[in-house]
């Protein structure tokens, strides 16, 4: 007598996939998948759960959109949600990914505004440095 083992389904498949490719995505690209905490933005005491699960779903989802995209490297820039804010850092290549970057955010569902500050375009000389230690994008 054979026994077989019954395979699942592809859209049971599909979706544990997806539930395992989340998390494995936001560990690889360093994503916070927390409140921001080094710069408080406002009283972490009048969050609500709510609060810390809608800001997380934000950051995961403005992260992976950013992975996804072809005009920005998302693994260059750091995702953080405080009430509703998004926080975009780190270092891109010229001044239109910094506005394709913010652009992808705004248009996240549940998204009140974005700070870019800390985005910044890298200069000649990093371009430089980056080339020649093999770092280039």
């Amino acid at each position: 007598m054979k026994i077989t083992q019954k395979s699942p389904s592809t859209p049971a498949l599909n979706r544990w996939l997806l539930g395992a490719s989340l998390p494995a995505i936001a560990l690889v690209s360093g994503l916070a998948l927390s409140p921001v905490q080094a710069d408080d933005h406002n009283n972490d005491d009048e969050r609500t759960a709510g609060d810390v699960a809608t800001d997380s779903w934000i950051t995961t989802k403005v992260k992976s959109q950013l992975l996804a995209d072809q005009e920005v490297s998302g693994f260059d820039i750091s995702v953080e949600t405080k009430d509703n804010v998004v926080y975009l850092s780190g270092e891109v290549d010229d001044q239109s990914q910094v506005s394709h970057a913010v652009e992808i955010a705004e248009d996240t569902d549940g998204v009140d505004r974005v700070d870019a500050t800390s985005l910044r375009v890298a200069t000649a000389i990093d371009q430089a440095r980056d080339a020649i230690s093999g770092d280039g994008h």
